[in-house]
């Protein structure tokens, strides 16, 4: 099928090339309609120590870059069927490693210039000059080995940027992991010493983490949100047990020691160093839209959203379960509850989330 000579282009030779040349001759594929083109293009370069092979047109080049190894096309821009800027449009896109030079006449130039913009490293001027072939030939080879050269370092660079990237991945899983393991032991020191509400924290943090993606938090963000709320009564455990599971009503002198839970988490907290505002978070969750809540009177936008929604988690599952003192309200009348004080105790696009929730059946007891 081939009009070239296939016998010349044979991996045996290689060795014997090798020997006489020191490094593995180049191979040149030479495609032009004009056999008196091809031979003179082939006496040229063979004479410089090139391994040249002949085609007739766009498609045997195909046929043969697709079974052969080629470092450089010389192929003509004007020949029957697919033309040489087709080929070297097809060279870029399937063997992006293989250097192409284009030959044309004067009339051509443009087109040539066309070529060079889209890949071609050069062009050969009808009739040729043996030296600017050469030049040509040798200057298109070295911008190749370049190109190769730059290709295996910048895939070198990516790779190392992957293997670094998934390093920090895995690195960044572990700690998370470390981060939830501390938190998990943290909410259960502060349960262990209040047995009657166990998994109160659990539980607020479920409800924060629906209404954190129902306000299409990012996940990062809903992640820390749950850390938040896993431990935002962590200042309950400097609180007395007998407070803490008392069945009765609380004397001021006691409630007063209640409050002051969430400076003793801020304290606990504040020196850990978090991509988060968690001891501020944890500070806030008592704090009241119209400042009448504690340990600083906060009032609306001074108030953390984070903390808007551990205030509204927390009350709901307050009121929604069993407390020692009392039984459990249900969820109807914790909604009423935090619907009744929109805007008041609680920041209303927060209620509104978190009543969607609820009547969407997310938030359950």
């Amino acid at each position: 099928m081939y009009s070239m000579d296939h016998a010349q282009f044979d991996a045996k030779d290689a060795p014997e090339t090798k020997k006489k040349y020191g490094v593995a001759r180049k191979n040149l594929l030479i495609v032009d309609d004009e056999e008196s083109i091809r031979n003179l293009l082939k006496r040229i370069l063979e004479k410089e120590g090139y391994h040249c092979i002949p085609a007739a047109d766009a498609e045997e080049a195909s046929i043969f870059l697709a079974e052969h190894p080629v470092d450089l096309v010389i192929s003509d821009i004007q020949m029957p069927g697919r033309s040489g800027i087709q080929l070297l449009e097809e060279i870029r896109r399937e063997h992006p490693t293989i250097g192409t030079i284009i030959i044309t006449g004067n009339r051509d130039k443009e087109i040539a210039d066309m070529a060079i913009s889209i890949g071609a490293y050069g062009y050969l001027l009808k009739p040729f000059q043996k030296d600017q072939v050469v030049v040509s030939v040798k200057d298109a080879l070295r911008r190749r080995m370049i190109e190769i050269q730059n290709r295996f370092e910048v895939e070198n660079l990516e790779h190392d940027i992957e293997d670094k990237r998934q390093n920090l991945i895995r690195a960044n899983t572990r700690l998370t992991l470390m981060v939830n393991g501390i938190i998990r032991a943290m909410a259960k020191a502060v349960e262990s010493r209040d047995p009657y509400t166990a998994g109160h924290q659990q539980r607020v943090a479920d409800i924060a983490t629906v209404i954190g993606a129902r306000m299409n938090f990012t996940e990062e963000r809903i992640m820390y949100l749950k850390m938040a709320a896993s431990i935002h009564d962590i200042g309950k455990i400097s609180v007395p047990a007998e407070i803490l599971s008392k069945p009765g009503r609380l004397s001021q002198s006691e409630m007063n020691i209640i409050r002051e839970h969430p400076l003793t988490g801020y304290e606990i907290l504040k020196e850990v160093e978090f991509p988060y505002p968690l001891a501020e978070i944890v500070y806030q969750h008592h704090e009241r839209m119209d400042g009448s809540g504690y340990p600083n009177g906060l009032t609306g936008e001074q108030i953390h959203l984070d903390a808007k929604i551990l205030a509204v988690a927390d009350v709901l599952e307050a009121m929604a379960s069993h407390r020692p003192y009392r039984a459990a309200l249900g969820i109807a009348i914790a909604r009423e509850e935090i619907q009744k004080n929109k805007g008041r105790f609680y920041d209303p696009d927060v209620v509104d989330v978190c009543c969607q929730a609820i009547d969407n059946g997310e938030i359950a007891f």
